[in-house]
């Protein structure tokens, strides 16, 4: 039964194979209660994030149909007026907003199945709450400090450009090399009851000494996204594809 099956560790060393095996067997286990609480949380702010990402894409199909028709001003940019602005500030907010939410969220149950005897069986919301909302905190630290050090970083980067451009060949390279460990920084803050300082120099400690399966992670990951997300969203390109067909038509009449 899938009860008797020794449980996931989480802090071990393990070969990059066996990463990728362990992460996802925790999916396998688990992915009911996943998918339940994903939905719950996250699928309000899409269908917000969806109302402004059409919003958008109404503007350009409006664009669009001006073209065909020849109707053109000086100012093509006209055409969104205000809802532009505001649609696109919509979306970039619910976009933050929801990683931020699923990040908090993913995290949450991790710790949650490490520490349950349980695991995640039968779990409940009130059961993830404090350490969602413990999260959402700590994840927007994170944001805010991350941010700090990219300025800190782009300001260092543009006096020694201003001074020869050639220190860009050693400065983006670094910055590069620094950026890896900082994957680590979200996991060590949000598992650990540490201040984020200490998550700071614990992060730059293990994320040097294992920068090589950091990076292939981010890429693997990152590629499985990638393909997840243009799957699920080839339903919407064949619609937008036809109404701009549509569009064309019409202004073309």
């Amino acid at each position: 039964m899938e009860s008797q099956k020794p449980k996931i560790a989480m802090y071990v060393k393990r070969p990059f194979g066996e990463k990728l095996n362990a992460s996802f067997d925790f999916i396998k286990e688990n992915w009911k209660q996943l998918l339940k609480y994903v939905t719950y949380l996250i699928l309000p702010v899409c269908l917000l994030q969806a109302a402004n990402f059409s919003g958008l894409m109404g503007g350009m199909t409006d664009l669009t149909a001006m073209q065909a028709a020849g109707g053109m001003g000086d100012d093509p940019l006209s055409v969104f007026g205000p809802s532009f602005a505001f649609n696109y500030a919509g979306l970039v907010f619910f976009s933050f907003l929801g990683a931020l939410l699923l990040t908090s969220l993913i995290y949450a149950m991790i710790r949650l199945y490490i520490e349950r005897e349980e695991r995640l069986n039968g779990i409940l919301f009130n059961d993830i709450k404090p350490l969602l909302l413990r999260n959402i905190k700590r994840l927007f630290i994170i944001g805010v400090f991350c941010s700090f050090l990219l300025l800190l970083a782009v300001i260092i980067i543009v006096l020694l450009a201003v001074l020869t451009p050639f220190t860009l060949l050693l400065t983006f390279p670094l910055l590069f090399a620094f950026a890896i460990p900082l994957a680590l920084m979200a996991p060590i803050y949000l598992f650990e009851d540490i201040s984020l300082m200490e998550a700071f120099r614990k992060t730059f400690r293990l994320g040097f000494a294992t920068w090589g399966g950091v990076f292939l992670i981010l890429i693997v990951m990152g590629l499985i996204a990638s393909v997840l997300q243009g799957i699920v969203s080839i339903p919407w390109y064949i619609i937008y594809i036809v109404k701009m067909v549509f569009t064309m038509s019409d202004g073309g009449e």
